[in-house]
């Protein structure tokens, strides 16, 4: 008999895991590659966005103009201006799995968090995590390690504006050696600013990041060499788009978001895209052009929000939704009316 057939496997085999320990155990489950931050997509870069997101999502909602990011020695910091967590949620709202406010729709109708997981995998993953919560002239403050919850103080008076203010140092023992590179920080702020007109981001007291002409914005900052004719930019209630074609480049270049989120592998809405500028063309024409000679050397960008949508990993990198909320149109359609 071999070794593998003398392990038995009993009802002791099976084990449950607590939130925290789920979450430290699997941690590529949340936050994709873990890495050391030499790379965009390394773990300590999903956290910051993770926290950043709930900022933006106060911001999509119509609270708070301005966000506030500071890396020092490791440790981030993120405050916002938008409502606070209520004050006698703040410990839930940031250790308890499946607990938030996206559950409901009226609240946060359009964000980039649904399943309640993002800042607690943050949570779970440093080995200081601090939160105060500031509304209506009062304060709220819980600090965590490693997801434990270590002090929590009772609810005092302050002057600071309502908003939120996290703080975290990720685990060093998960990501060692860990450092952000700058160039990498700057890129996701200028992704938020294009993504959010009238926002201003502030990095380190001394980066400012704004936008007025939200997409185009992006494609002029991107685009190197001769385009074939000026940007051409499309603003809806939900759906914005920028796009030209280059005089130097052959292949298809996309930057595709949804509420906010850059959907590095696309989905749903950007294949809605492409197929509604290649039915634009050939309608206009009236001419059946190949598809693949249309988008060649095209530099797009699309940004949509629908209510719900469904991504097909906690990451976030690509969009499974056929439709725009439950029981209405699909992404197609609403790309192709749109055009």
């Amino acid at each position: 008999m071999s070794k593998e057939q003398d392990v038995q496997y009993t009802e002791e085999s099976i084990k449950s895991l607590d939130w925290r320990e789920h979450i430290r155990m699997r941690p590529g489950m949340y936050i994709g590659k873990l890495g050391d931050g030499s790379s965009f997509d390394d773990g300590i870069y999903v956290l910051l966005k993770e926290i950043i997101d709930n900022s933006i999502d106060e911001f999509m909602m119509g609270f708070g103009k301005k966000i506030e990011v500071k890396i020092h020695q490791g440790t981030v910091s993120v405050r916002d201006y938008g409502r606070g967590i209520p004050l006698g949620k703040v410990v839930d709202a940031v250790s308890k799995i499946n607990t938030g406010g996206k559950y409901d729709s009226e609240a946060f109708k359009k964000s980039i968090g649904l399943n309640g997981v993002g800042t607690k995998a943050v949570n779970a993953l440093s080995t200081h995590f601090r939160v105060i919560a500031y509304r209506d002239g009062q304060c709220k403050e819980a600090i965590f390690s490693k997801g434990v919850l270590i002090k929590e103080e009772p609810v005092k008076k302050t002057t600071e504006p309502n908003g939120t203010y996290v703080e975290f140092t990720p685990d060093d023992s998960i990501f060692p050696k860990y450092h952000y590179i700058h160039e990498y920080v700057d890129k996701m702020l200028w992704n938020y600013a294009y993504l959010n007109t009238g926002l201003t981001l502030v990095f380190n007291d001394t980066h400012f990041y704004k936008s007025e002409n939200g997409l185009r914005d992006l494609l002029e900052k991107n685009i190197s060499g001769e385009i074939l004719y000026p940007i051409i930019h499309l603003r809806g209630e939900d759906i914005e788009v920028a796009f030209t074609h280059s005089n130097e480049h052959f292949t298809e270049e996309y930057y595709s978001y949804v509420n906010g989120q850059y959907t590095t592998q696309g989905g749903t809405h950007l294949s809605a895209f492409k197929e509604a500028v290649v039915k634009t063309i050939r309608d206009f024409f009236k001419k059946n052009y190949e598809a693949v000679d249309i988008r060649k050397s095209i530099i797009a960008a699309i940004s949509v929000k629908i209510q719900e949508p469904v991504f097909e990993s906690q990451t976030k990198t690509k969009l499974g939704s056929q439709e725009i909320a439950p029981g209405g149109q699909s992404i197609r359609s609403f790309c192709w009316g749109f055009f």
